[in-house]
């Protein structure tokens, strides 16, 4: 969203990490803050509003679908769309997510496709490489899903012990 919208994120954490923790001696009190941290540590993650990540995991299914039309150009497969799916400066979170998500769906199917008996029986090397491709691409995506989703504070919650992420 903003730099004042992570220094305020930041500044509430600050605040139950330096105030309110170390005043707490009760076990559920110091679960309850912890819970409270790692909500507003996702909040300050997923609700900034900013198209990047989305764009990213949008340019990479891009990239994958390039990738297995090349590979499969003499197979019969499922639809595959066309590529560039987003329009220059697209910075609509809501659109790109839509985007995003529907890629997921067509990116699975491809894979059951290239996984399947049909694929593997017309051309079982160039379906393994289809299926290597896209799984590869996948974790890619799943990479940058990761880095926008708050690090678990189960350590912290069950210990009371004070790790800083």
């Amino acid at each position: 969203m903003s730099k004042s919208f992570d220094l305020l994120i930041d500044g509430m954490i600050d605040a139950l990490r330096a105030h309110v923790l170390p005043k707490s001696g009760d076990d559920f009190a110091r679960g309850q803050v912890f819970s409270v941290i790692f909500a507003l540590n996702g909040l300050k993650l997923a609700a900034d509003w900013k198209a990047g990540p989305l764009q990213e995991e949008v340019r990479l299914q891009d990239t994958a679908f390039f990738e297995v039309r090349r590979l499969a150009a003499k197979m019969q497969h499922p639809p595959i769309p066309a590529t560039p799916r987003m329009e220059a400066g697209l910075a609509d979170p809501v659109r790109l997510e839509t985007l995003r998500d529907e890629g997921d769906r067509q990116l699975g199917e491809l894979l059951f496709w290239a996984t399947g008996e049909g694929a593997l029986a017309a051309d079982r090397d160039t379906a393994k490489e289809i299926e290597r491709a896209l799984r590869g691409f996948i974790r890619e995506q799943l990479k940058v899903e990761i880095g926008i989703t708050a690090k678990s504070m189960l350590h912290q919650i069950a210990t009371g012990e004070e790790q800083r992420q």
